[in-house]
């Protein structure tokens, strides 16, 4: 999965004015409370919304009600992608944003709440392609923060939202800097995931306000930012972690296993979590499924998968990438019937919104089809059987292959096989072959070997050239998951200039 969604997808979630209109309401964080945003973010939605109706009666002028029921209804709105819900959701934010405003606001938890649902109105907009709508909401939401972080230092709980925001404006590259200085933001990658990281590890009560999301995002930020994998992977081994009681921490972990060869683990995930009707039935769990299923060649239950996907999915977001992925298995079972009924029904359904999506339809529009033998040593390979990937692609050579972009991706195959057996100059001479065979195709190939190479000399602490590289990749305008690639390219060159 891309996209700066799938790559990430994740960034993702009173006391001093006299004036009689604001005793309404108050912003009590209790036990009660912290059970419910417990629940919330474990996904056990049904169960937290039960218990925000028993306290709302027990104690309607608590704001933190409707700070929580936010929360409640934005991860189902994220996950179904539910078009008829969205104008509900932002209706329902402005009455409770206007409610939290009548809050005291000489306490931490003020613009706290306030920053925390005007960043849901943001993540809610970005999923609806509402890109203007998202941009105000988010400047809002920064600006809260950076004020509370002003007056309440101390205050943790706003550390991780503060933090996680800086990360992400951190990787604006430095010629759209000005417009972040004209709007009052700005950002810093290591500064920001260092403030998330300290809000998990606080032993301030506060910290337990957002620990599960912070939790959630952190793996994101020191992969896609940092470009850290074995950090990353070191992380998610902290006890703090419930795979199997929390399916939100569940459903990170696998996507980034599944995202950096590690399909055993991540079906591993998919199975052992805790099943019951407390919990929230995303849909996405069945489409996760099947690129785990697929990339290890279980192709008929992968197909399985892929359309209990479709037929539960009531959005747009990756139902191009699905369409292709089921072409892909019918290519793969010799069926090409069945191959071109779902190319068919690829272009007619979805959007264009994400990388994948973008990328699959404009692969259909050509009426040209993946190699077979090039496809299914990419699979062994994304699944991390990169033995079993390499003695299937030595069976043959570049002048085996007609075409251009097929001599291209057996150059970033080999490349990438070898990268990841740890082997780096031959992947290094693979990369540096894929970019000359590429670079003019509008197939990610080269683009993402300039990437692969930029982050196997910043390892070795050659930033000269690893800098070169990510700007081959930024430079690459017409290249596939453009949006996802440059994000890291950008990330890349940051890390380098700080580091130089």
């Amino acid at each position: 999965m891309s996209g700066f969604l799938r790559n990430v997808t994740i960034v993702l979630l009173f006391i001093g004015c006299s004036s009689p209109g604001y005793s309404q309401f108050s912003f009590t964080w209790n036990e009660q409370a912290q059970s419910i945003y417990q629940s919330i973010t474990s996904l056990r939605i049904p169960e937290a919304k039960r218990w925000l109706i028993a306290e709302q009666k027990k104690s309607p002028q608590n704001a933190a009600w409707q700070f929580l029921e936010s929360h409640a209804d934005l991860y189902p709105l994220f996950f179904s992608e539910d078009p008829s819900q969205y104008q509900q959701f932002i209706k329902r934010s402005d009455s409770r944003i206007d409610n939290l405003e009548k809050t005291p606001s000489a306490s931490p938890y003020h613009r706290y709440a306030l920053g925390v649902l005007h960043l849901h109105k943001a993540i809610a907009g970005i999923r609806f392609d509402k890109n203007w709508e998202a941009a105000l909401a988010f400047r809002k939401s920064y600006s809260l923060f950076k004020e509370n972080k002003k007056l309440f230092p101390q205050f943790v709980a706003n550390d991780f939202y503060y933090g996680s925001l800086t990360c992400l404006l951190g990787t604006v590259p430095t010629n759209y800097q000005w417009i972040l200085n004209l709007l009052g933001m700005t950002g810093d990658i290591k500064e920001g995931s260092d403030l998330v990281l300290s809000s998990i590890r606080s032993n301030n009560p506060h910290s337990a306000m957002c620990r599960n999301e912070a939790l959630l995002i952190y793996p994101f930020l020191v992969w896609v930012f940092e470009g850290n994998v074995n950090k990353t992977f070191d992380f998610l081994n902290d006890p703090l972690y419930d795979f199997k009681r929390n399916h939100l921490q569940a459903f990170m972990a696998m996507n980034i296993h599944l995202n950096n060869q590690r399909s055993a683990r991540a079906l591993e995930l998919s199975q052992q979590i805790e099943r019951s009707n407390d919990y929230y039935d995303i849909p996405f769990w069945h489409f996760e499924r099947g690129y785990i299923l697929m990339q290890l060649l279980r192709l008929e239950e992968s197909k399985n998968e892929f359309m209990q996907f479709l037929s539960a999915f009531k959005g747009n977001f990756y139902v191009k990438d699905t369409y292709e992925k089921l072409s892909w298995i019918a290519l793969l079972q010799q069926n090409s019937k069945q191959a071109v009924a779902y190319r068919k029904k690829l272009i007619e359904k979805g959007s264009e919104v994400t990388d994948a999506d973008k990328a699959a339809h404009q692969a259909a529009l050509t009426n040209s089809w993946p190699n077979a033998f090039l496809l299914r040593a990419r699979l062994l390979s994304d699944a991390g059987l990169q033995d079993q990937a390499l003695q299937l692609m030595r069976t043959k050579r570049e002048q085996d292959f007609a075409l251009q972009k097929e001599k291209t991706e057996y150059a970033y195959r080999m490349g990438r096989i070898h990268d990841l057996m740890e082997q780096k100059n031959e992947a290094l001479r693979y990369y540096s072959s894929t970019i000359a065979l590429g670079a003019e195709l509008k197939e990610y190939f080269a683009a993402r070997a300039a990437l692969q190479a930029g982050l196997i000399y910043e390892e070795r602490k050659d930033y000269k050239n690893a800098t070169i590289q990510f700007r081959k990749c930024l430079n690459m305008k017409n290249a596939e998951f453009k949006n996802a690639l440059d994000q890291k390219a950008k990330a890349g060159l940051l890390r380098c200039k700080n580091k130089a």
